[in-house]
């Protein structure tokens, strides 16, 4: 039955196939021009389907991520219809597969016809960015900004050829251009704020001119954040990320010299983030602190598998070197790290640290002041200028640069004291206790001890004894000493100090305090005088008691016993009483 309705159907096909040439045999023969025309429709409507065919699988396969599936279809489009849709379809499945010269190929046809097609000149300028061509992309961009002032991003690739080109001024106004016209431009925000373009309070003037509605304050809250670095973090706003508050914290407790906490706070970030540069630049800076050479080593090897952040990778081997006071090597991978990003602020400020480290001015002088030029709101490079110019004795250049970091920056404890010394060694004793006080006092934690903390303690007790305060330069030396018990020269100072207030026997007693850490001929010499002048007094009749009064341990209370054993290693963390050396500090005065 099913055999037989098939060949039935068969048959009906088969007679309307012969009917239907036959009818065009009639019309070949009776309408010659009519067949031909029939025949054109049918070309045109089989390539429109097939050029809609195309179209549509080659804008599917573009929105999939399969661009190079994409790229023989379009091909194939452009053959069929030539025109600017097609073209530019075709640019941007090559700007997907990165060929970006032939994006510029493309689209400078499309320009040629069509010069105000913005579609055509954006992928031009992005184009020509990735290609490194700056004054192309720079182009682009000035002609997309003509054709709609308001497109933001013509504003954000002006700003970028411009920070390339060096012109940072014309970067940040376009920045801060393109910030305006739209509050949520996450680009312009990184870029004032990740290429140190601007200081911390003229961030903070931007990031509070945001027109942002109320309820996306907690976007104002986390660009603040990211440049707010010793602010009190306890109080979370709603919807602020997590990373950014443990980021903020664990800075604070670095400033504040809190180690411990610091380190565990970034070990909690490191875990949800564990290549954000931001933190593994904090993490690497508190072990180098803490000399840890051990964990500096894991953490190079962690993120040297890693290829897609090598510069951070290259950054941990020097930022390991740098704890191990091999200086050379360790300038070796700042500098290719410098040369994997040039953006890398740290790895810049390092480079410079270590020539400064080896002695070699001239070099430190020409990173320091390379570094400048690409981060102009990071005041911390103006100092580092400062001080290497104040090291050869230019005294009016060095102030220069450290007025210019102070105005960027008016606490920083760093330039507060670099100040004062450069005051100290022109003999402006006055201006440079000024400074000093406000260096102690600008202090996050003055209670906790440090390398940066004991040098202001023992700068501002230099100058007190030079201006004839003796008590109270006591007061800060034996601060110092009670900080340092294995420092020779701050007994040195103290006995000094005690020496010219008359307390001869207190100052015989640190003498032999700094005697028993290091020989020294200066404290040799003034023992001598000392004793020589103790045994007249005594002939005199004076006794210890009269000389009691400054709050300082009795001659009798000190032995050498005591003293070595009060000297302990700072090989390990755990054994530290305070910081190591960072390379940021400042100097400390020749007392």
């Amino acid at each position: 039955m099913f055999h037989a309705f098939f060949l039935l159907q068969l048959r009906c096909f088969v007679s309307i196939i012969h009917f239907l040439k036959l009818q065009l045999f009639i019309i070949h023969v009776c309408f010659p021009s009519a067949f031909f025309l029939f025949l054109v429709s049918l070309v045109f409507l089989s390539m429109s389907t097939s050029i809609q065919t195309l179209k549509s699988n080659t804008v599917r396969l573009l929105d999939q991520g399969q661009p190079s599936s994409a790229l023989p279809l379009a091909d194939i489009l452009c053959e069929l219809q030539p025109n600017t849709e097609s073209q530019l379809l075709r640019a941007s499945v090559l700007m997907e597969v990165r060929d970006y010269d032939g994006v510029l190929r493309a689209v400078k046809s499309v320009i040629k016809n069509d010069p105000v097609n913005d579609k055509a000149i954006f992928l031009g300028m992005k184009a020509s960015f990735e290609l490194a061509d700056v004054k192309e992309c720079s182009r682009f961009a000035e002609q997309l900004h003509n054709l709609n002032e308001g497109n933001v991003n013509a504003m954000c690739y002006i700003g970028k050829c411009a920070e390339l080109s060096g012109d940072t001024e014309k970067a940040v106004k376009s920045y801060q251009s393109a910030l305006k016209v739209d509050p949520f431009c996450g680009e312009a925000i990184d870029s004032l704020i990740d290429r140190r373009l601007l200081d911390a309070a003229a961030l903070n003037a931007v990031i509070d001119s945001l027109t942002l509605p109320v309820e996306a304050e907690a976007l104002r809250s986390s660009y603040k954040a990211r440049i707010n670095s010793t602010s009190d973090c306890t109080e979370v706003q709603v919807g602020l990320p997590r990373k950014l508050v443990l980021l903020q914290n664990a800075r604070a407790e670095h400033e504040k010299n809190n180690l411990r906490q610091a380190l565990s706070l970034t070990t909690e970030l490191l875990q949800y983030e564990p290549y954000d540069r931001d933190a593994v630049c904090l993490h690497l800076s508190i072990l180098v602190d803490m000399k840890a050479s051990p964990k500096l080593f894991e953490m190079a090897h962690f993120l040297s598998k890693s290829k897609a952040h090598a510069e951070l990778a290259v950054y941990a081997i020097g930022c390991f070197y740098f704890s191990l006071s091999n200086f050379e090597r360790a300038g070796r991978y700042f500098s290719r790290a410098t040369e994997l990003d040039c953006f890398f602020s740290e790895a810049w400020i390092a480079y410079g640290h270590c020539y400064a480290k080896l002695e070699e001015g001239e070099q430190a002088l020409n990173v320091y002041r390379r570094s400048m030029s690409f981060f102009p709101g990071l005041h911390s490079c103006a100092v580092y200028v400062g001080m290497q110019y104040s090291r050869i004795h230019q005294w009016p250049i060095a102030m220069c640069f450290l007025e210019e970091a102070l105005k960027k920056s008016p606490n920083d404890t760093l330039v507060l004291n670099e100040i004062g010394v450069l005051y100290a060694r022109t003999q402006k004793l006055n201006e440079a206790l000024h400074f000093f006080r406000e260096a102690f006092n600008n202090l996050s934690n003055p209670e906790n001890p440090s390398e940066h903390r004991d040098c202001i303690v023992f700068n501002l007790a230099t100058m007190l004894r030079k201006l004839g305060e003796f008590n109270e330069a006591i007061s800060y030396y034996t601060e110092y000493v009670r900080c340092r018990p294995n420092a020779s020269h701050g007994y040195c100072a103290l006995g000094f100090t005690f020496h010219l207030a008359g307390s001869i026997k207190l100052a015989i007693a640190n003498y032999h305090t700094a005697l028993s850490i290091k020989n020294d001929s200066f404290c040799r010499d003034m023992l001598d005088r000392a004793l020589a002048a103790d045994f007249g007094q005594n002939v005199g009749g004076n006794s210890w008691g009269q000389e009691r009064t400054y709050g300082s341990v009795s001659p009798a209370d000190v032995s050498f016993s005591t003293v070595s054993r009060t000297l302990r290693s700072e090989s390990t963390v755990e054994e530290s009483t305070f910081a190591s050396p960072r390379p940021s500090v400042g100097r400390s005065l020749n007392f």
